[in-house]
């Protein structure tokens, strides 16, 4: 072996990380808890709402929401297939811009 393949194979060794089986299943079990609590969470622990919530602060119906996100008017999380998260700040904003002043 040459000077430049060993270097090279040092570089490579380097670069790989050795994970143990138990190890992979903790981050794998940390990173579902993250996202579990992230649907679960209440809008005073976290800015998230769902589209419920979104809808009467909006004071608008679930089809309405769906053309909302279909035309990408504020920013979303899906959250599974059928779920969609909001942040509250932008929803309150998209409504304080778009009310309609008497």
């Amino acid at each position: 072996m040459n000077q430049a393949d060993a270097i090279a194979l040092n570089k490579l060794k380097d670069a790989i990380i050795i994970v143990s089986a138990e190890d992979l299943k903790q981050a794998i079990r940390e990173c579902l808890q993250e996202q579990f609590s992230l649907i679960n969470k209440s809008p005073q622990q976290d800015d998230l709402i769902g589209t419920k919530e979104a809808c009467k602060i909006l004071g608008c119906c679930p089809r309405t929401m769906q053309r909302y996100r279909d035309l990408r008017l504020f920013p979303f999380k899906r959250v599974g297939p059928h779920k969609a998260l909001y942040f509250k700040k932008d929803i309150e904003a998209f409504r304080d811009n778009h009310l309609i002043k008497k």
